[in-house]
């Protein structure tokens, strides 16, 4: 138990480090790309990886079902198995990069029909098609030798990879803004990305071959014919959710600069990021512990299960709270100070944005459950029905109602209330903790209570202040200060509380 916990806690460190690091990159890389390219190059970018992002619909959930296919041999040694895994893990995803790459090359002759103004690109632009490619390149090489991450997190040492990806990422960043602030040169910029991509990959490649050694030994391990038809019935369900996953996420760049234009797309790309960064440094945060949890779960009964659920929601929510309550109050500010007030969307965007942030966000435990308990065949469906509402609602919204980005962001928060939002904790609570839902809706309702009243007030405080970089410390203190005391007052009585209080206790003692 204890090493698991020190897994655990490490693996939460070091990736949340890295995040740290890639964060303030990525920030001072986009800063200068805005300030050497500007918003039509910006919105090209956004594009284009949205693109590639929808064709990834390739891979079909097959990582995360190996992954929990890993969790059993890895807890019994059983190596064999694992390399049998790994193996048939490495055709797939062989085959899913080229597949991406040669479906992508069909695509170069309608770029011209995603960009509904071409009159906004810079007379200076290479090609598309060239930027296209090189963008492909990168997507598409991602997925060689990149199948022997999944062995690496599932065995508890995700920190490894965390390391790989700041390493490179930082590679990346530093070369990246180099070319920047010195050439001005947009095709360079990629091609560095394209090199630390398959650097990156080769290296925890390579790293995983010496963890691992048994995995050359046993390279012609097979799975039996019943093995491959429960990875394949899992990969059925997962291709389901991956499918309207992308759909979800990887259309509203596409949508925008269809029906609004490309330097829209960049305006909204900037507000992405910043959501994503927080969202991905979130997402890493609960991901590095998924390997435990599912040693955990598998081990306990139902009701200590449901007492760690609870714990785990709670953590969840905490953390939400805080990240959407700062977001709310500190994201215009921050784009106006950063990259000019020109790059600010209008107000009702911007609540809606951070809607589907809190949304996403308080989904982290039920998903975690979801993946470590095998219950993919139980939400098959959900994100089919999810990517059809999206599209549905996005294109009548933003096209017919002429509503623009706005219409695209409220068509996924309709799609994310009508399906997530439920069905999600439904399947956890039915078929993993057997317990009411009542429990969970109680839970979710107070966490939100808590959240509008720190908005409120965080925005009653700071509704006299200007923009500029001292209102912005000021406006940080007061996004700090104000979710965390109205928490403690509101959630401090709240036996998870107490109980993460108690562990702080003995951990400063």
């Amino acid at each position: 138990m204890k090493s698991r916990t020190y897994n655990s806690i490490r693996n939460t460190v070091v990736a949340l480090a890295g995040q740290v690091v890639t964060i303030f990159l990525s920030f001072f890389g986009r800063t200068l790309f805005i300030r050497q390219l500007g918003a039509s190059y910006l919105g090209i970018n956004g594009l284009f990886t949205n693109i590639l992002y929808v064709l990834s619909f390739a891979e079909l959930g097959f990582g995360t079902a190996i992954a929990y296919e890993l969790y059993k041999p890895l807890a019994e040694n059983d190596v064999k198995r694992i390399a049998a895994l790994m193996r048939f893990y490495a055709k797939i995803y062989k085959a899913v990069g080229i597949f991406i790459f040669v479906i992508g090359i069909c695509l170069i002759p309608f770029l011209d029909f995603f960009i509904g103004d071409i009159s906004e690109l810079p007379p200076d632009i290479p090609p598309l098609w060239i930027i296209y490619i090189l963008y492909l390149l990168n997507s598409s090489a991602s997925y060689f030798f990149n199948y022997k991450r999944t062995i690496v997190i599932a065995s508890q040492n995700g920190y490894i990879d965390s390391l790989n990806t700041m390493i490179f990422n930082v590679l990346k960043n530093v070369f990246q803004i180099a070319i920047l602030f010195v050439w001005r040169a947009f095709v360079p910029y990629l091609l560095i990305q394209i090199v630390c991509t398959i650097l990156g990959n080769v290296f925890i490649s390579v790293k995983a071959d010496k963890m691992f050694p048994y995995l050359e030994e046993y390279k012609c391990e097979k799975l039996d014919r019943s093995s491959v038809n429960g990875i394949v019935r899992n990969v059925f369900a997962m291709s389901c959710h991956k499918i309207g996953s992308v759909i979800v996420s990887g259309t509203d760049n596409i949508l925008i600069s269809k029906f609004v234009g490309v330097v829209a797309t960049g305006y909204y790309s900037n507000y992405t990021l910043i959501t994503s960064t927080v969202r991905t440094f979130y997402i890493q945060l609960f991901s590095s512990i998924t390997a435990s949890v599912g040693n955990y779960v598998a081990e306990k009964s139902k009701e200590e299960s449901f007492a760690f659920f609870r714990r785990m929601f709670f953590v969840n929510a905490y953390i939400a709270i805080f990240c959407t309550s700062c977001l709310a109050t500190l994201i215009n500010p921050f784009i106006s100070m950063l990259w000019g007030e020109e790059y600010i969307l209008p107000h009702m965007a911007v609540i809606f944005i951070m809607v589907n942030f809190y949304i996403t966000c308080m989904r982290q435990t039920s998903c975690i459950y979801i993946d470590t308990n095998g219950l993919f065949w139980q939400v098959k469906w959900k994100s089919v029905i999810e990517a059809f509402i999206n599209l549905f609602a996005s294109l009548v919204l933003a096209n017919y109602m002429h509503w623009g980005i706005l219409g695209v962001i409220i068509g996924t928060t309709i799609s994310s209330l009508c399906t997530n939002w439920w069905w999600e904790p439904y399947v956890v609570f039915k078929y993993s903790l057997d317990s009411s839902m009542w429990i969970y809706w109680k839970m979710y309702g107070f966490y939100t209570t808590v959240l509008l009243l720190s908005i409120v007030f965080s925005f009653a405080f700071e509704n006299s202040l200007s923009y500029g970089l001292l209102a912005f410390i000021i406006r940080c203190l007061i996004s700090i200060a104000l979710p965390n005391l109205l928490m403690f007052l509101l959630l401090g009585k709240t036996s998870e509380y107490k109980y993460f209080l108690s562990l702080l206790k003995k951990k400063i003692r």
